[in-house]
């Protein structure tokens, strides 16, 4: 099949979307396996495979370099995608970043995207999305629609994944931030050293010359110490020394922050809809990447006290005296700083209702136990996307490391007793699942909204 005929076609290198008919890009398979899903692709029957093996199957194509080809398709089908782009990566807050940058730019009627974990975003248009950075076909395609809507503007998620399968391939980014680095996604990575080189790809391959990165000193250091050149880019430094505006105060009111900043001796007083010193480092990281766009310091200012949270990260709800917060949190640096923010808040005990995911980490089950052990007053574990573990096993691993835990697998079951035993001297955290609308169980996928059921249990 002809290059012009491929391009005619719908195309797909994920079994899990991929339909009858279109043309499936093998980029699993290699001279030492065969693809693990190649029953699964087959049974789907697509019009042709393109794979660098020979596999059993009669419509299949040979190629030698099955990625480098793919990507030359996507190229020629989506020609066209915006210049501006900007890419954010870390462990925790890439989400923060991203939509903060993304309602600057909104609040300022500069026509922007945002692709990442809670899906598209295009000026006041929503697609949903299962990755966090999603397939490179659908990155190409969604960039090329957006170009057709003058939307010049763009910044992604780029997670540990999607940079290690290449799924930003070919791209280049004027600017980057980089928010942290903590234990996450050993499952897949299976060690720090590899994990951290998934996300050094975004600062070795995928930058602009002198693009613009947007770090702390320390994620500076580990940038240095691991082949990332001073001179080559222009480090935005999150230092009171070396960034371009300074915070002179910050205070925590119950679900507010009242902040001073000093940007050239002008002092502005802020109140956000925020909380957290981390959801502020997050906003400033916004800021700068939304300075390194070119947006004046004067517009950012004026919409921030617009800025509203983002859905599943440090949700607070209020009613008859109680308290709940919903946050994403699942990584034990992510959970802890979490539970100190809202004992700063809000003044009082914190309360947890949590779990950790199925096939997933298992090291930071233990960690993530001994926190909540010693900072929250009460605890119940709960079912948080088992997929094919056994989730009473989860939960008891998990007890291991928590004197005072109880045990109650069912997730709605949970909450309920959690906002239940919660008074007026403590805050219930639901931590773990944030803005997911589903429960993993097996191959099963269950729909499930912790923020549905704190609103109808309040």
């Amino acid at each position: 099949m002809k290059i012009s005929q491929i391009l005619k076609n719908n195309l797909s290198c994920d079994s899990r979307v991929l339909k009858k008919g279109e043309i499936f890009f093998d980029l699993l398979s290699n001279k030492n396996q065969i693809n693990p899903f190649i029953k699964n692709i087959i049974a789907k029957n697509p019009k042709l495979i393109i794979s660098s093996t020979k596999l059993d199957y009669k419509k299949i194509k040979i190629k030698k370099n099955v990625k480098k080809f793919y990507f030359t398709i996507i190229k020629k089908k989506f020609p066209n995608i915006p210049s501006d782009l900007s890419a954010v990566t870390g462990t925790n807050g890439k989400t923060s970043v991203a939509n903060f940058f993304f309602q600057i730019n909104r609040l300022n009627k500069i026509p922007c995207a945002n692709i990442g974990t809670l899906g598209y975003f295009y000026n006041n248009k929503y697609i949903p999305s299962s990755l966090t950075t999603p397939d490179i076909y659908k990155i190409y395609e969604f960039l090329n629609l957006i170009k057709k809507n003058k939307i010049n503007k763009v910044i992604l998620e780029a997670s540990s994944h999607g940079l290690d399968q290449g799924r930003l391939y070919g791209l280049r980014f004027k600017n980057s931030a980089f928010t942290n680095f903590s234990q996450d996604h050993l499952d897949y990575h299976k060690s720090m050293k590899s994990y951290l080189n998934a996300k050094l790809i975004l600062f070795k391959k995928l930058l602009k010359k002198r693009a613009n990165i947007i770090c702390d000193d320390k994620i500076k250091k580990i940038l240095f110490n691991n082949g990332v050149p001073n001179k080559k880019y222009k480090f935005i430094m999150q230092s009171k020394r070396k960034f371009p505006f300074k915070i002179i105060s910050n205070k925590a009111i119950d679900s507010k922050i009242n902040v001073k900043i000093n940007h050239e001796n002008v002092i502005y007083s802020l109140s956000l809809n925020l909380i957290g010193d981390f959801q502020l480092k997050n906003l400033l990281q916004a800021i700068a990447l939304s300075v390194s766009s070119g947006l004046n310091f004067k517009k950012i200012i004026k919409v921030l006290p617009q800025i509203k949270p983002i859905k599943g990260r440090l949700n607070i709800f209020k009613k008859n005296n109680k308290i709940v917060c919903l946050d994403y949190a699942h990584t034990p640096e992510g959970l802890e700083k979490t539970i100190k923010t809202l004992k700063q808040h809000f003044c009082k005990d914190v309360n947890i209702v949590f779990g950790c995911g199925g096939n997933r980490d298992i090291g930071k089950r233990k960690k993530m136990g001994k926190i909540v052990n010693n900072l929250c007053k009460d605890v119940i574990i709960t079912d948080d996307n088992p997929r094919h573990e056994n989730p009473v096993k989860i939960c008891k691993q998990i007890q291991g490391a928590v004197k005072k835990a109880k045990i109650i697998n069912d997730r709605k079951t949970a909450i309920k007793k959690g906002i239940k035993i919660t008074g007026n001297n403590a805050v219930l955290l639901v931590a773990g699942k944030g803005h997911e609308s589903y429960q993993l169980y097996k191959n099963m996928k269950i729909p499930f909204s912790d923020h549905k059921v704190i609103k109808e249990s309040l």
